[in-house]
């Protein structure tokens, strides 16, 4: 005769517990990819508008019949960079500006690290006591 039906309910479930976990797994890893994958597009469409600005600008510079646009727009710009950058005052706000940028670039990386990885953790710590506990609970004599 075959075994009784309880113990291949629990065989299955011992085979199919840790396919669960993995897929969970998997899951988690899906969504942090997604969650990168959307922070990479934004970085990407900002620096293909700051290409697009520039190549205008470029355009602008070297066509001779676009004098006037050039003089409105591309040499006040320019000069306005120049100065920022060769002035002694204003280069110590250029270097608080890059400082306070980097700065955040680096407690936002910290964060987002920190942010995605506790919950993982958790989550899945969780999911394997669960498993656990209903195992030790199936498997021990005596019980209901």
């Amino acid at each position: 005769m075959g075994l009784p039906y309880s113990k291949q309910i629990h065989h299955a479930f011992d085979q199919v517990t840790p396919l669960v976990v993995a897929g969970f797994r998997v899951l988690e890893t899906s969504r942090d990819i997604a969650i990168l994958v959307a922070l990479i597009q934004v970085v990407t469409c900002l620096l293909l508008a700051v290409i697009l600005l520039a190549a205008l600008a470029l355009l602008i510079t070297v066509n001779p019949d676009l004098e006037p646009e050039r003089q409105a727009i591309v040499t006040p710009v320019i000069r306005w960079l120049a100065s920022w950058v060769s002035s002694p005052e204003d280069r110590k706000w250029l270097e608080l500006v890059v400082f306070v940028v980097l700065g955040g670039v680096f407690l936002g990386s910290w964060a987002g690290y920190y942010v995605m990885r506790d919950p993982v953790v958790i989550q899945e710590e969780r999911i394997g006591d669960t498993v656990a506990d209903q195992l030790a609970e199936e498997t021990e004599p005596g019980a209901a």
